[in-house]
């Protein structure tokens, strides 16, 4: 039980505020009336995370700290900008293909992220699958409790009348410029 706990702390802890970020800017257009797309679309962040590392546990996988800090806030940025995109809000845009695999494969990079931090909590000599699964499941706890938060808030918006283009526009242009920011100063070259 003690790594659900930490993976719950891991994702709400404010000291790691680029991954809120991502959460943010992958829901720019969501508000509580829109809650199941949005389980479907941290649920898949959580599976691509999961599988990095696993990965990662395993020693199959090894990445340069410094590229991945770097490829964090692009992926933010990323998905800012795609969902910046003409129409994005429409409900047909918010749940596409494309968009459950991005989320995927942006979950294999913040894996990476998390697997430095997985690998520093688990005991030696301790498998790794089901510290791994409990893990995981604090982490999506975690980025259900922040994505309930930002949806009730989206919610409060549309009843004071921000459209959902308006709040879409806001949260985008914010999650993206801190994250283009963070990645200028996280350059590995």
């Amino acid at each position: 039980m003690n790594e659900i706990y930490m993976g719950v702390e891991h994702i709400t802890d404010l000291n790691g505020y680029d991954h809120m970020l991502y959460l943010l800017a992958l829901v720019a257009w969501a508000s509580l009336a829109d809650a199941w797309r949005v389980v479907l679309l941290a649920t898949a962040f959580t599976l691509g995370h999961s599988i990095t590392l696993l990965l990662a546990g395993m020693g199959w996988v090894h990445a340069d700290g410094a590229w991945i800090e770097f490829l964090i806030p692009v992926t933010i940025t990323a998905t800012a900008l795609w969902n910046l995109r003409r129409g994005a809000g429409a409900k047909g845009q918010r749940g596409n293909n494309v968009t459950y695999l991005a989320t995927v494969g942006f979950g294999l990079i913040h894996g990476l992220g998390f697997s430095s931090f997985f690998r520093m909590m688990r005991e030696e000599g301790e498998g790794i699958v089901m510290p791994l699964l409990r893990f995981n499941l604090g982490v999506e706890v975690g980025q259900l409790l922040i994505l309930a938060v930002c949806l009730a808030l989206a919610s409060l918006a549309r009843a004071a009348g921000v459209t959902a283009r308006e709040q879409q526009v806001f949260v985008c242009a914010v999650t993206g410029t801190v994250a283009f920011l963070m990645a200028v100063k996280r350059l590995p070259f």
